[in-house]
């Protein structure tokens, strides 16, 4: 098995129906994939942009084909893979596609995602910097 975890910044703000609209396709193709993951979405009003923070895991040529699409859909941007690795075991198992929208109060404690959105989170993030994508993931998914 396969995971990859990305940071992106959205082509433009998404409306609570953009997000639902994106959560059902998601869902959808990745139960047909064998696909778990969990999507984070912060709109960051300072700076008039979302932001997206994603895991995927499941089978690797499910992972690798999965990306391919992800990696090229124009609904997003500047796309920052902070982990791509073989693994042992799930972490969101039983999840097609989690998904949680938060604020700044949520990402306070989450060292390098407090600011996501900003123009300084764009400017320093890099694989080493997001490190903490995957404690922030987490975080989300053992809290439901």
């Amino acid at each position: 098995m396969k995971n990859i975890v990305y940071v992106s910044q959205a082509e433009r703000p998404f409306a609570a129906r953009d997000l639902a609209n994106l959560l059902e396709t998601s869902r959808a193709k990745n139960a047909g994939y064998g696909v778990s993951g969990l999507l984070i979405y912060r709109f960051n009003h300072e700076y008039n942009r979302g932001n997206f923070v994603q895991a995927i895991e499941g089978p690797e040529a499910a992972i690798d084909d999965l990306w391919q699409k992800i990696s090229t859909d124009n609904r997003h941007h500047t796309i920052v893979v902070v982990q791509e690795a073989a693994i042992e075991a799930r972490m969101f198992d039983g999840w097609s596609m989690g998904f949680k929208n938060v604020d700044a109060a949520d990402l306070a404690g989450f060292e390098g995602f407090s600011d996501l959105g900003s123009d300084r989170f764009w400017k320093e993030i890099s694989p080493v910097s997001a490190a903490g994508a995957i404690e922030l993931l987490r975080n989300f998914y053992d809290g439901s």
